[in-house]
């Protein structure tokens, strides 16, 4: 039978410390799933699977993961049994004008977000149910919206889309997709008031919606994708309209 929702299956999310993979940890066990939330540091994440926990009454667990390091994913992944999604949310950041990057920033930049996803999806596979299971990539506006300044994030979100489409076909019937998350509003403690309210008035003159995204708001789309049992090989653009 095909599973239409979450509730009983094992959901494993990396990047779940902050932002869209924690919003999308709380959201998936108040559907019922068992969720796993990886981050560097399980001491940056074991409060928070601690009070998902309480508020939802759902089994969470935690790993500490770098997904950089191809032991730790290999021995994280086989360490949860089955998988029956797997969110890949770790990223990092790098900005600056093309003549200004050094090729060191760029492959430290794919190092995390596109070898960080390949070696999660690489050691999940064979815990995972091809029948029923999915895996949901994280893309981002900023390969077909470009702006200035983002080289590496374009090149990135091309190679995890392109990715996508390939791998749907490749793994199927395991689901493979992507979201490609806008202007989201995630770093509001990185910066003062007067910082922030800057940041929300300069997104909000841009996008049709009038304001950035919301981490709940992302995590609601990553949440369809596990659950839609008829989509795959997509990339969902979750970004207010950006063009």
């Amino acid at each position: 039978m095909v599973r239409v929702n979450l509730s009983g299956s094992t959901v494993v999310i990396t990047g779940a410390g902050s932002g869209i993979g924690l919003a999308t940890a709380e959201l998936v066990a108040r559907r019922g799933a068992r969720v796993v939330l990886t981050d560097r540091s399980a001491e940056v994440v074991r409060p928070h699977a601690e009070r998902i926990a309480g508020l939802t009454g759902a089994e969470t667990g935690f790993r500490a993961l770098d997904v950089t390091d191809d032991a730790a994913v290999e021995e994280v992944m086989g360490s949860v049994g089955t998988i029956d999604h797997l969110f890949t949310c770790a990223s990092g950041s790098v900005i600056a004008p093309f003549d200004e990057l050094s090729e060191a920033q760029v492959r430290q930049f794919f190092e995390v977000k596109w070898w960080g996803q390949y070696r999660c999806l690489r050691a999940a596979l064979p815990h995972m149910p091809r029948d029923t299971g999915s895996v949901t990539l994280v893309s981002g506006y900023l390969y077909r919206k470009v702006d200035p300044g983002y080289f590496a994030f374009a090149a990135v979100n091309g190679a995890v889309e392109a990715a996508v489409k390939s791998l749907a076909m490749e793994l199927a019937p395991l689901r493979v997709n992507a979201i490609a998350p806008g202007p989201t509003d995630t770093h509001a403690h990185l910066m003062n008031p007067e910082e922030h309210r800057a940041y929300r008035d300069e997104i909000a003159g841009r996008l049709p919606v009038g304001r950035p995204g919301t981490a709940e708001e992302v995590a609601h789309a990553a949440a369809y994708l596990m659950e839609n049992p008829f989509t795959t090989g997509t990339t969902l653009d979750v970004d207010g309209g950006k063009r």
